[in-house]
């Protein structure tokens, strides 16, 4: 609990954004992210999430690629092109497997890729990498430039840089150089408030105090310097107001002279020298220590940054030692600087032996070579084998004036569990593929695998349009006339045939049972013109049975028909059945009128549900002019209460040499099974 409780402490200032237009999605990554103590911002579009990223400049980005109006390869795109966000990391969150997907991302700029679903481990380990990245890059160019600048205040007062010695020359040599008798500096800390107190007298040391009378600051001269950022002279401190006469010094008489410590936007401190004599400072005197001012505020900011710069320095080399990952400093031309032991543990070598040697040099680092041709300009990651056979993700980021930053993640365990997370997951997508193929056309099996991979885990209660296509006369006009083997064929001939035509309009087939065949529109997934799609269907069914009849009337003497029914309603949809034997299947009661329709069905017959009439009706009311429905009289059927209206339409037949009477009938009023 104590690692985790430093872990998010350690996480609190990185701040990541997540782009996502699924609120599920949005609200997972949030909570997953922000119990490893990072700032969450979140955006629900493309748009917003580049604002977002422009104004706070987080420190990492995870991005989903699939959304509307504008995707997450545009996204990531537009982020990179912008010299204010094109250093920031980008995760894209997808659920594309191609490897054309991943090729784009990668030529969009995207950093790394999160496959859904993923584990939460490998979403936190993929999330700290990128952000110790950028963290240890930024940290890495402030030091260079704290150096830099400390070096060029350093060679322009030759100053000494411990704050107490230097503090001590100062004043001694400004107290000499006036030939003032006592001095003071007051160093001010952020808030304003006096940090530190440096005295010194002629003829004594240097005493150094944090306490001071709290009206020296509200009524003295030490006050008034600061709040007019200028200096001034007092001629004889008996008679001004400013110098305020301490119990030590009630018999003192004299005059003063004081400047602010002014840097370019803050004062840092005040110099006030003094002297027994009323009226011995001149403005030659002010004007001299308003420059040695300008100095000692350079020498006092030195002391702070070089302060400043060691601590940092030391921060660094404690970050470097407990990070888990590889991380080795070059110089700019491939030189190694530093190695963490992180690093020395991948590489199996010494820092001594491998510090100052050129990267080449060290046999197990050869294959970075390369990169760093690539890495001139702007940050390269990629994922690299090492001449010790360990898989790496591996960052190069150039950094002005100081080389290289490499920072190596060991995955060589985690590339082995993806390799057969990715086998599993192509043999389950391949058993899926062949699943859906029973029930789907092609165009629809791939839509489903890419859109909808779990479907058939899914059940819902949906509205779909229901048709059942039965033969007429099956018993006594096919199974009677033909031996077994002619009747499988033809009904096996029948089957292909009608199902061709249901995957040529994006049906959904069902059941195959006996001589009947039962198709679902809008469902499994959402078809706004299901109605047209069952009619087309079945209009296309007819009219290629009518063919099939007259073949088979004249190859085998069989009279057979085709009757279609189809209504709408709400169903379940699921996979159903005992645990050894599983269908995806749809239940509900319009399935049983559905099959009461088909049952009124004759030969050549399309009857169609009140509602299925309202609806084409609405949608499509020129394909109703062009197919003749005429309604019936209300119909009560077997199993419901009211009577119903139906419409029926009959499509032309081509007449049979024998049995058939013209009026659609076979023998009489035709039969369901026979």
């Amino acid at each position: 609990m104590e690692a985790n409780k430093s872990k998010a402490q350690a996480n609190k200032t990185a701040t990541v954004l997540i782009i996502d237009d699924h609120p599920g999605n949005l609200a997972l990554l949030s909570t997953q992210l922000g119990l490893e103590g990072y700032t969450i911002l979140q955006a629900d579009n493309g748009f917003s999430g580049i604002h977002l990223a422009q104004t706070h400049k987080p420190d990492l980005i995870l991005l989903d690629v699939m959304m509307p109006d504008m995707n997450g390869f545009e996204v990531c795109r537009l982020l990179k092109q912008d010299p204010q966000t094109h250093l920031t990391p980008i995760i894209l969150v997808t659920a594309l497997h191609d490897l054309k997907d991943r090729i784009r991302g990668i030529e969009v700029g995207a950093d790394e890729f999160l496959s859904r679903p993923y584990a939460h481990e490998e979403l936190t380990a993929r999330a700290r990498t990128l952000i110790q990245l950028k963290q240890a890059r930024t940290r890495l160019e402030e030091e260079r430039n704290r150096l830099q600048l400390l070096n060029e205040i350093s060679r322009a007062i030759s100053s000494e840089l411990e704050l107490e010695k230097m503090m001590a020359q100062i004043i001694r040599r400004t107290q000499a150089a006036v030939g003032a008798t006592k001095g003071h500096i007051l160093l001010l800390d952020n808030t304003g408030k006096v940090s530190r107190r440096f005295t010194v007298r002629t003829g004594a040391p240097l005493k150094i105090s944090d306490q001071i009378t709290p009206e020296v600051l509200e009524k003295g001269l030490a006050g008034w310097l600061i709040r007019e950022q200028r200096g001034d002279i007092i001629t004889n401190i008996q008679q001004d107001a400013r110098w305020i006469m301490l119990a030590s010094d009630e018999a003192e008489a004299g005059s003063a002279v004081g400047v602010p410590l002014l840097r370019t936007d803050h004062t840092v401190g005040v110099l006030i020298l003094s002297h027994p004599q009323p009226g011995y400072f001149t403005p030659e005197h002010l004007s001299l220590l308003e420059t040695i001012g300008a100095q000692v505020a350079a020498a006092i900011e030195n002391a702070a940054l070089f302060a400043e710069v060691n601590e940092e320095r030391r921060k660094m080399a404690a970050i470097l030692a407990q990070s888990t990952d590889a991380i080795l400093i070059t110089d700019a031309r491939w030189r190694i600087s530093l190695l963490n032991q992180a690093a020395e543990e991948l590489l199996k070598v010494q820092a001594a032996d491998a510090v100052n040697r050129p990267l080449h040099e060290v046999a197990q680092l050869a294959p970075l070579i390369p990169l760093f041709g690539h890495a001139r300009l702007a940050p390269l990651t990629q994922e690299i084998t090492l001449n010790n056979h360990r898989i790496v993700y591996t960052s190069i980021s150039p950094i002005q004036g100081v080389g290289y930053a490499v920072v190596m993640q060991d995955i060589t365990q985690m590339k082995q569990a993806e390799r057969q997370h990715l086998e599993r997951e192509r043999s389950e997508k391949q058993h899926v593929k062949e699943l859906f193929a029973r029930y789907m056309g092609p165009q629809l099996v791939n839509h489903v695998l890419s859109h909808e991979p779990g479907l058939m885990a899914r059940r819902e209660r949906r509205s779909a349009v229901v048709m059942y296509a039965d033969l007429r006369n099956s018993t006594r006009g096919l199974l009677s006339r033909v031996t077994p083997h002619e009747a499988i064929e033809q009904l096996n001939e029948f089957f292909t045939s009608m199902m061709e035509i249901a995957l040529s309009n994006n049906g959904t087939v069902f059941e195959l049972t006996g001589d009947e065949l039962l198709v679902g529109f809008n469902a499994p997934f959402n078809q706004p013109n299901a109605p047209f799609l069952a009619l087309k269907t079945a209009l296309m069914m007819q009219r290629q049975f009518n063919g099939l009849r007259v073949q088979w009337h004249h190859k085998l003497g069989t009279e057979v028909g085709l009757g279609i029914g189809i209504d709408q309603g709400d169903v379940v949809i699921g996979n159903v059945g005992a645990e050894s034997r599983m269908s995806f299947r749809m239940v509900g009661e319009v399935m049983s009128r559905a099959h009461r329709l088909v049952d009124l069905a004759e030969d050549g017959q399309i009857v169609i549900a009140k509602s299925v009439f309202d609806t084409l009706q609405q949608q499509k009311p020129d394909v109703l002019k062009r197919v003749n429905f005429s309604a019936s009289e209300p119909i009560a059927l077997k199993g419901f209460d009211a009577p119903q209206v139906l419409y029926r339409a009959q499509i032309k037949r081509t007449p049979l040499p024998t049995t058939e009477n013209h009026n659609g009938r076979f023998n009489g009023a035709p039969t369901r099974r026979g």
